[in-house]
């Protein structure tokens, strides 16, 4: 069985065929990458937009109704003197340090600034 060379014709065909699908594809990863580029710099404000959102959700919850029998630092301070203070101040850094929405908010800060944590 022997085969013998397609039709010049043919040959041709999928020659414009192959050029074609090349085109798209060059066509594609041009507007991949401009879509990215846009992304990025829509991305920029939006992540200052995400911190300031926490920090207001933060406040927000800190100056919310107290929860009976809860102590403020200056309630503790008042009674138990500046040592008690000074615990309370670094219960609370500690428990803020902790909380996983603050270290994520920290971890995207950071990546946003190009130094990783």
């Amino acid at each position: 069985m022997s085969f013998s060379a397609p039709p010049d014709d043919i040959v041709h065909s999928i020659a414009q065929v192959e050029r074609r699908i090349e085109l798209r594809r060059a066509r594609l990863a041009r507007h991949a990458e401009e879509l990215r580029e846009t992304a990025q710099q829509k991305a920029k404000p939006l992540a200052l937009v995400g911190v300031v959102a926490v920090a207001v959700v933060g406040f927000a919850l800190g100056r919310g109704p107290a929860r009976p029998g809860a102590r403020s630092a200056a309630g503790v301070a008042t009674k138990t003197g500046a040592v008690a203070a000074l615990l309370a101040a670094l219960q609370a850094a500690l428990r803020f340090g902790t909380n996983p929405l603050v270290r994520s908010a920290w971890r995207s800060y950071m990546r946003k600034r190009g130094s990783q944590p």
